[in-house]
Protein backbone atom coordinates (compact mmCIF):
# COMPACT_ATOMS: atom_id res chain seq x y z
CA UNK A 1 0.00 0.00 0.00
CA UNK A 2 1.01 3.64 -0.99
CA UNK A 3 0.45 5.60 1.81
CA UNK A 4 -0.06 9.48 1.15
CA UNK A 5 0.52 12.56 2.54
CA UNK A 6 -1.11 15.78 1.03
CA UNK A 7 0.10 19.41 2.52
CA UNK A 8 -2.72 22.05 0.76
CA UNK A 9 -6.12 21.73 0.70
CA UNK A 10 -6.82 24.28 -2.15
CA UNK A 11 -9.28 23.37 -4.72
CA UNK A 12 -6.78 20.63 -5.98
CA UNK A 13 -5.80 19.62 -2.60
CA UNK A 14 -8.97 18.98 -1.09
CA UNK A 15 -10.50 17.23 -4.31
CA UNK A 16 -7.60 15.20 -4.75
CA UNK A 17 -7.92 13.88 -0.79
CA UNK A 18 -11.49 13.47 -1.64
CA UNK A 19 -10.51 11.60 -4.60
CA UNK A 20 -8.18 9.44 -2.99
CA UNK A 21 -10.31 7.96 0.22
CA UNK A 22 -13.05 7.44 -2.40
CA UNK A 23 -10.75 5.48 -4.43
CA UNK A 24 -11.88 1.75 -4.88
CA UNK A 25 -8.36 0.99 -5.22
CA UNK A 26 -6.87 0.02 -1.97
CA UNK A 27 -3.07 0.03 -2.72
CA UNK A 28 -3.18 3.64 -1.85
CA UNK A 29 -4.24 5.41 1.44
CA UNK A 30 -4.36 9.31 2.13
CA UNK A 31 -2.58 9.11 5.81
CA UNK A 32 -3.04 12.37 6.42
CA UNK A 33 -3.05 16.13 4.90
CA UNK A 34 -2.15 19.91 5.95
CA UNK A 35 -3.00 23.31 5.25
CA UNK A 36 -2.02 26.99 6.09
CA UNK A 37 -5.27 27.53 7.75
CA UNK A 38 -5.02 24.66 10.40
CA UNK A 39 -8.67 23.61 9.24
CA UNK A 40 -9.97 19.84 9.53
CA UNK A 41 -12.18 19.15 6.66
CA UNK A 42 -15.48 17.75 7.83
CA UNK A 43 -15.90 15.26 5.08
CA UNK A 44 -12.35 14.02 5.13
CA UNK A 45 -11.70 10.88 7.43
CA UNK A 46 -7.72 11.21 7.29
CA UNK A 47 -6.44 13.40 10.01
CA UNK A 48 -5.28 16.78 9.86
CA UNK A 49 -1.31 17.39 11.11
CA UNK A 50 0.15 20.60 11.67
CA UNK A 51 3.06 19.87 13.74
CA UNK A 52 4.25 16.73 12.34
CA UNK A 53 4.29 14.42 9.21
CA UNK A 54 2.77 10.79 9.48
CA UNK A 55 4.61 8.03 8.27
CA UNK A 56 3.81 7.91 4.71
CA UNK A 57 5.75 6.55 1.32
CA UNK A 58 4.96 10.01 -0.80
CA UNK A 59 4.04 13.75 0.00
CA UNK A 60 2.01 15.88 -2.39
CA UNK A 61 2.87 19.67 -2.61
CA UNK A 62 -0.86 20.53 -3.76
CA UNK A 63 0.46 24.21 -3.10
CA UNK A 64 0.62 27.47 -4.96
CA UNK A 65 3.62 27.57 -7.62
CA UNK A 66 5.37 30.36 -5.81
CA UNK A 67 5.21 28.15 -2.21
CA UNK A 68 6.65 25.32 -3.39
CA UNK A 69 9.98 25.55 -2.30
CA UNK A 70 9.06 27.38 0.95
CA UNK A 71 6.96 24.64 1.58
CA UNK A 72 9.25 21.58 0.41
CA UNK A 73 12.26 23.06 2.90
CA UNK A 74 9.79 22.37 5.86
CA UNK A 75 10.29 18.59 5.16
CA UNK A 76 12.89 17.34 6.99
CA UNK A 77 13.33 13.51 5.94
CA UNK A 78 14.61 13.72 2.05
CA UNK A 79 14.10 9.91 2.02
CA UNK A 80 10.35 10.66 1.96
CA UNK A 81 9.86 10.74 -2.05
CA UNK A 82 7.70 13.92 -2.59
CA UNK A 83 6.03 15.29 -5.69
CA UNK A 84 4.36 18.84 -6.62
CA UNK A 85 1.21 19.33 -8.84
CA UNK A 86 1.79 22.29 -10.75
CA UNK A 87 1.98 23.12 -14.70
CA UNK A 88 4.92 25.69 -14.54
CA UNK A 89 7.42 24.96 -12.09
CA UNK A 90 10.53 22.33 -13.11
CA UNK A 91 10.74 18.97 -11.37
CA UNK A 92 14.06 19.83 -10.18
CA UNK A 93 13.10 22.48 -7.25
CA UNK A 94 12.35 19.34 -5.30
CA UNK A 95 16.35 17.85 -6.09
CA UNK A 96 17.02 18.20 -2.54
CA UNK A 97 15.27 14.75 -1.76
CA UNK A 98 16.38 11.50 -3.16
CA UNK A 99 13.37 10.83 -5.26
CA UNK A 100 10.89 13.34 -6.43
CA UNK A 101 8.47 14.20 -9.76
CA UNK A 102 5.47 15.92 -10.64
CA UNK A 103 2.00 14.54 -10.59
CA UNK A 104 0.02 17.15 -12.45
CA UNK A 105 -3.60 17.57 -14.32
CA UNK A 106 -3.86 19.67 -16.59
CA UNK A 107 -7.56 20.46 -15.33
CA UNK A 108 -9.61 23.59 -13.44
CA UNK A 109 -10.82 22.87 -10.19
CA UNK A 110 -12.77 25.42 -8.13
CA UNK A 111 -14.34 24.79 -5.09
CA UNK A 112 -18.41 23.70 -4.74
CA UNK A 113 -17.77 21.92 -8.24
CA UNK A 114 -16.77 17.86 -8.12
CA UNK A 115 -14.10 16.85 -10.91
CA UNK A 116 -14.31 13.46 -11.98
CA UNK A 117 -10.61 11.96 -12.01
CA UNK A 118 -11.37 9.37 -13.65
CA UNK A 119 -11.82 11.05 -17.23
CA UNK A 120 -8.27 13.15 -16.61
CA UNK A 121 -5.15 12.51 -17.94
CA UNK A 122 -2.83 12.77 -15.27
CA UNK A 123 1.09 14.16 -16.03
CA UNK A 124 3.81 12.20 -14.54
CA UNK A 125 7.49 13.34 -14.00
CA UNK A 126 9.88 11.74 -11.89
CA UNK A 127 13.45 11.62 -11.23
CA UNK A 128 14.31 8.08 -11.31
CA UNK A 129 12.12 4.77 -12.18
CA UNK A 130 10.92 3.62 -8.70
CA UNK A 131 9.57 7.35 -8.08
CA UNK A 132 7.89 6.88 -11.43
CA UNK A 133 6.30 3.42 -10.54
CA UNK A 134 5.13 4.78 -7.56
CA UNK A 135 3.43 7.52 -9.23
CA UNK A 136 1.92 5.35 -11.58
CA UNK A 137 0.50 3.12 -9.01
CA UNK A 138 -0.98 6.58 -7.17
CA UNK A 139 -2.56 7.60 -11.00
CA UNK A 140 -3.78 4.26 -11.19
CA UNK A 141 -5.82 4.69 -8.47
CA UNK A 142 -7.80 7.57 -9.70
CA UNK A 143 -7.22 7.35 -13.66
CA UNK A 144 -6.52 4.64 -16.20
CA UNK A 145 -5.22 7.98 -18.59
CA UNK A 146 -1.44 9.39 -17.72
CA UNK A 147 1.49 10.54 -19.97
CA UNK A 148 4.88 10.77 -19.19
CA UNK A 149 6.16 13.92 -20.08
CA UNK A 150 9.16 16.19 -19.17
CA UNK A 151 9.13 19.89 -17.46
CA UNK A 152 9.68 21.68 -20.69
CA UNK A 153 6.87 20.28 -22.45
CA UNK A 154 4.37 20.24 -19.21
CA UNK A 155 5.27 24.48 -19.64
CA UNK A 156 3.60 24.25 -22.74
CA UNK A 157 1.00 22.24 -21.85
CA UNK A 158 -0.04 24.66 -19.22
CA UNK A 159 0.47 27.44 -21.63
CA UNK A 160 -2.20 25.82 -23.82
CA UNK A 161 -4.44 24.80 -21.22
CA UNK A 162 -4.29 28.98 -19.67
CA UNK A 163 -5.72 29.71 -23.20
CA UNK A 164 -7.83 26.94 -23.16
CA UNK A 165 -9.46 27.72 -20.16
CA UNK A 166 -8.08 31.16 -18.39
CA UNK A 167 -8.23 33.17 -21.51
CA UNK A 168 -11.60 31.44 -22.90
CA UNK A 169 -13.51 31.70 -19.50
CA UNK A 170 -12.33 35.93 -19.28
CA UNK A 171 -13.67 36.05 -22.79
CA UNK A 172 -17.34 34.12 -21.54
CA UNK A 173 -17.00 37.21 -18.23
CA UNK A 174 -16.72 40.16 -21.01
CA UNK A 175 -19.07 38.92 -22.80
CA UNK A 176 -21.69 38.60 -20.12
CA UNK A 177 -20.39 42.10 -18.72
CA UNK A 178 -21.82 43.44 -22.05
CA UNK A 179 -25.31 42.13 -21.77
CA UNK A 180 -25.37 42.65 -18.41
CA UNK A 181 -24.53 46.66 -19.15
CA UNK A 182 -26.90 47.09 -21.73
CA UNK A 183 -29.71 44.89 -19.56
CA UNK A 184 -29.62 41.54 -21.07
CA UNK A 185 -29.17 37.95 -19.95
CA UNK A 186 -26.24 36.19 -20.45
CA UNK A 187 -28.28 33.23 -21.35
CA UNK A 188 -29.11 34.56 -24.84
CA UNK A 189 -25.24 33.34 -25.93
CA UNK A 190 -25.60 30.12 -23.73
CA UNK A 191 -26.40 27.67 -27.06
CA UNK A 192 -23.78 29.83 -28.66
CA UNK A 193 -21.36 28.87 -25.95
CA UNK A 194 -22.07 25.10 -26.16
CA UNK A 195 -22.15 25.28 -30.42
CA UNK A 196 -18.44 27.01 -30.44
CA UNK A 197 -17.40 24.25 -27.66
CA UNK A 198 -18.72 21.53 -29.83
CA UNK A 199 -17.74 22.66 -33.38
CA UNK A 200 -14.55 23.38 -32.18
CA UNK A 201 -14.44 19.74 -30.50
CA UNK A 202 -15.47 17.90 -33.56
CA UNK A 203 -14.32 20.43 -36.51
CA UNK A 204 -11.27 21.37 -34.67
CA UNK A 205 -10.87 24.97 -33.96
CA UNK A 206 -8.93 26.50 -36.73
CA UNK A 207 -11.86 25.12 -38.95
CA UNK A 208 -14.45 26.59 -36.83
CA UNK A 209 -13.17 30.27 -36.46
CA UNK A 210 -16.06 32.84 -37.50
CA UNK A 211 -16.96 36.36 -37.70
CA UNK A 212 -15.44 39.99 -38.49
CA UNK A 213 -11.86 39.27 -38.18
CA UNK A 214 -12.03 35.71 -39.97
CA UNK A 215 -13.46 37.37 -42.93
CA UNK A 216 -11.72 40.49 -42.78
CA UNK A 217 -14.75 42.58 -42.44
CA UNK A 218 -12.89 46.36 -40.89
CA UNK A 219 -16.44 48.25 -40.97
CA UNK A 220 -17.65 45.52 -38.40
CA UNK A 221 -14.78 45.63 -36.39
CA UNK A 222 -14.66 49.60 -36.28
CA UNK A 223 -18.25 49.65 -35.14
CA UNK A 224 -17.51 47.19 -32.22
CA UNK A 225 -14.30 49.10 -31.23
CA UNK A 226 -16.28 51.99 -30.79
CA UNK A 227 -18.75 50.96 -28.20
CA UNK A 228 -15.46 49.99 -25.96
CA UNK A 229 -13.56 51.85 -23.77
CA UNK A 230 -9.67 51.84 -24.40
CA UNK A 231 -8.68 48.64 -22.13
CA UNK A 232 -11.36 46.45 -24.11
CA UNK A 233 -10.67 48.14 -27.33
CA UNK A 234 -7.36 46.91 -26.54
CA UNK A 235 -8.13 43.13 -25.96
CA UNK A 236 -10.26 43.35 -29.20
CA UNK A 237 -8.07 44.33 -31.09
CA UNK A 238 -5.32 41.86 -29.86
CA UNK A 239 -7.94 39.14 -29.99
CA UNK A 240 -8.66 40.08 -33.69
CA UNK A 241 -4.98 40.81 -35.18
CA UNK A 242 -4.58 37.38 -33.98
CA UNK A 243 -6.88 35.81 -35.99
CA UNK A 244 -6.14 38.01 -39.40
CA UNK A 245 -2.71 36.88 -38.75
CA UNK A 246 -3.33 33.07 -38.39
CA UNK A 247 -5.81 33.09 -41.64
CA UNK A 248 -3.70 35.15 -43.46
CA UNK A 249 -6.55 37.75 -44.10
CA UNK A 250 -4.92 41.19 -45.27
CA UNK A 251 -4.51 43.65 -42.08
Amino acid sequence: MIKVFIIGTGNLGTQLCQALEQAEDKTVALVGYRNVSGTQIERLKAPLYMDTIPACDLIILAVPDDKITDTSLGITDVQIPVVHTSGSVDVHVLSRFNNYGVFYFPQTFSVGRAVDFSKLTICLEASNEATMKQLELLGNSLSRKRKHINSQQRRQLHLAAVYMNNFVNHCYFKSAEILDQNSMSSDLLLPLMQETFEKASELGAKKSQTGPARRGDEETIKKHLQLLDTTNCEMHQAISTSIKLTYETKL
